[in-house]
């Protein structure tokens, strides 16, 4: 199983990408479950088992070895002080463990798809600030960031066009993004971060509130 990227942002949060390449027997041997983690394992739909099999095998990653339950909408938690946030996308899974809310997303480079929804997700003051000569790396970016702040709220808040906004940012990873989450009685302001990883795009948001 190889790591493609680990982060560290701060003392409290860490961010582990990589390539799950082991057949389901093979993280099962890897893993070697426990009874409780088996009878989880074994409980859950069969694409639902291969999430968790990858989920445990980051964790492990993480160098943690809490137990993972799963809400009542199927949001994967693991029990202790930690957050958790779970993305994959074609083979890659990325999870980001952190005393803070966190959400993580990860995303494989598209840019024929991104260009197809591109009004469904990006508001009119959001595409002033898209340079034409890097459309498709502040698209694939500002969807990464809105999936992480859907994440972060819960999924409780759906468009991505009224309920999330980014600010105006450049092309550079080390700094942070401000953007905000939005309903009816207030907004609330976050701070993300990109990184390109290969051919996929990972971003992040914590809340440190």
């Amino acid at each position: 199983m190889p790591i493609v990227d680990f982060i560290i942002p701060d003392y409290f949060t860490r961010i582990v990408s990589w390539k799950v390449s082991e057949t389901t027997e093979e993280l099962l041997r890897i893993l070697n479950l426990n009874k409780k983690r088996l009878a989880t394992y074994e409980s859950l739909t069969p694409k639902r088992k291969r999430e968790y099999l990858g989920l445990r095998a980051c964790l492990m990653a993480l160098g943690l070895d809490n137990n993972v339950q799963y809400t009542t909408e199927g949001k994967p938690f693991i029990e202790g002080t930690y957050n958790i946030s779970v993305s994959h996308s074609h083979g890659v899974v990325c999870v980001g463990a952190s005393s803070f809310n966190i959400g993580v997303d990860i995303e494989l480079e598209r840019d024929e798809k991104i260009n197809n929804i591109k009004y469904k997700f990006i508001r009119s003051d959001e595409f002033t600030y898209i340079p034409d000569e890097s459309q498709k790396d502040y698209y694939h970016i500002i969807w990464g960031i809105k999936e992480a702040l859907y994440k972060i709220h819960q999924g409780n808040l759906w468009s991505f066009l009224n309920h999330y906004r980014i600010e105006p940012f450049e092309l550079k990873s080390d700094k942070p993004i401000i953007c905000w989450i939005t309903d009816d009685h207030s907004s609330v302001k976050y701070y993300a971060h990109y990184k390109k990883i290969n051919n996929y795009y990972m971003a992040y948001v914590l809340n440190y509130e």
